[in-house]
C-alpha cells in the first residue's frame, strides 16, 4: 500500500535567482511567474499535474527571521542552506490536512516545528491576483538539516495547479524519485519510518527506497552515488552529507526533450534505460534526470 504525503515539490535554494531560472528554462521546463513569501524568500514553480520544482532564493534578508509559534523561521532556514550548499534545502510533502497529519506526526513521536500558516499574492496567467492560503507542518532534522521536510496544504490548489503552467517544451509531466546521498543511508531508516512506516522502506546493499503515493525516495552510499550517477560530476565534500543530490522527472516525449537539450549545447548523458541526465552545474547544482513517462 503506497502512502500519503507523497512528494509535493523539492526546493532548490540558490543564490542567483535569474541565473537559475533562466538555467531550467534552457532544460525546456516552462517556469511561471516569480512570488514571494512574506519571511523574505521569493520563487518560481515548474507545476506538473500532482507535484513540482520550486526554486527559491532570498529577495530581502531583513525578513529572513519572521517565526512561527515554536520559533522557526523558514527564511533563515532556507538562506543557512544556501549558506551551506546550494542545491536541494528540503522537500515539501503533499497534505490535503495539514492540521490532521501534524496530530498523526504527533501521535508517531515524530520532532516537528509546527505549523506554519501564511498567504502570499498569487499571480494568475491572465495577469489578475489572488490571496493563496498555505498551511505549513515543519519536519525540520536538526542533526542533519538537509533531509528536512514539511507538509504543505494549499487551501486554493487552483492558485498553484494551473494548466497553462504546465505546458512544458520537454514534456515534463511529473516527479518520480527524489535522491539523497548520506555516508551510511541506514541511519536515515528511523526518519522516514516515522513519517510512512516501515512497509514503505525496502533495505537495498546501496542504501535505501521509500514509496510514497507521489513517487519515491532514495537514499544511496557515496559509493553507489557515483555510479548511479555516472556520466556527470559531484561536487560532494563529506561534510556535506547526508544531502539531497538529484531530481528525476518523467516526460510524455523524450525525443522533445532530448531536442531541447541538444538545441541548447545542453551536455548530457543518454542512461541505459533510457533517460537523460543532466550535471548539477546546468540546474542550481541539482542534477536533473528526464526519463520517459511510464
Amino acid at each position: 500500500m503506497q502512502n500519503h504525503l507523497g512528494i509535493d515539490h523539492p526546493l532548490v535554494a540558490v543564490r542567483d535567482m535569474d541565473k537559475v531560472a533562466a538555467d531550467y528554462e534552457r532544460l525546456g521546463f516552462y517556469i511561471n511567474p516569480r512570488h514571494h513569501h512574506p519571511w523574505g524568500t521569493d520563487n518560481h514553480l515548474l507545476m506538473f499535474p500532482d507535484n513540482f520544482i520550486e526554486l527559491i532564493s532570498v529577495y530581502d534578508a531583513s525578513l529572513l527571521d519572521m517565526q512561527n509559534d515554536r520559533g522557526f523561521a523558514f527564511g533563515r532556514f532556507i538562506d543557512n542552506s544556501i549558506r551551506r550548499r546550494e542545491g536541494i534545502a528540503m522537500v515539501a510533502l503533499h497534505s490535503e490536512d495539514a492540521r490532521a497529519d501534524h496530530a498523526l506526526m504527533e501521535e508517531r513521536g515524530v520532532a516537528n516545528d509546527g505549523i506554519v500558516d501564511f498567504r502570499r499574492v498569487a499571480h494568475r496567467p491572465d495577469g489578475s491576483e489572488e490571496e493563496a492560503v498555505v498551511s505549513l507542518v515543519m519536519l525540520i532534522n536538526e542533526q542533519t538539516p538537509a533531509v528536512s521536510h514539511f507538509f504543505c496544504h494549499q487551501h486554493k490548489p487552483h492558485l498553484v495547479w494551473v494548466d497553462e503552467w504546465m505546458q512544458h517544451p520537454n514534456g515534463a509531466n511529473g516527479i518520480t524519485r527524489v535522491s539523497y546521498v548520506a555516508n551510511n543511508p541506514f541511519d536515515l531508516y528511523m526518519r522516514f519510518a516515522g513519517i510512512y512506516g516501515e512497509r514503505a522502506i525496502s533495505e537495498h546493499e546501496w542504501g535505501l527506497e521509500i514509496q510514497t503515493d507521489r513517487g519515491c525516495f532514495e537514499v544511496l552510499s557515496p559509493v553507489y552515488v557515483h555510479k548511479r550517477f555516472h556520466g556527470v560530476q559531484l561536487d560532494l565534500a563529506s561534510g556535506d552529507l547526508p544531502t539531497g543530490v538529484a531530481i528525476r522527472v518523467s516526460t510524455k516525449d523524450i525525443a522533445a526533450a532530448r531536442h531541447i537539450l541538444e538545441n541548447n549545447a545542453i551536455e548530457h548523458v543518454i542512461t541505459r534505460d533510457g533517460g537523460l541526465r543532466v550535471g548539477p552545474e546546468y540546474a542550481g547544482n541539482t542534477v536533473i534526470e528526464i526519463y520517459p513517462h511510464a
